[in-house]
């Protein structure tokens, strides 16, 4: 079994937290921003626009490089 290196952690903490902007950001708010077709305005004042789903992207390769860092030859 390997052990868990450090960096994996801190790269899947990273994907965790614009894991969580994307959420915030887009997610919960995707059917209000496809029927404006290009922002919507929340509850609280926000303005939220289809590219949040580059927090999404960004998580991604977070979660991607921890694996890799992870499991990845040495």
């Amino acid at each position: 079994m390997r052990r868990i290196r450090i960096r994996a952690i801190v790269l899947a903490l990273a994907a965790g937290l614009f894991g969580f902007v994307f959420y915030t950001r887009y997610w919960i708010w995707r059917d209000c921003i496809a029927v404006a077709q290009s922002s919507c305005v929340t509850s609280d004042g926000s303005n939220v626009t289809d590219g949040g789903m580059v927090w999404g992207m960004i998580a991604l390769g977070f979660l991607a490089a921890a694996f890799i860092v992870q499991f990845g030859r040495r």
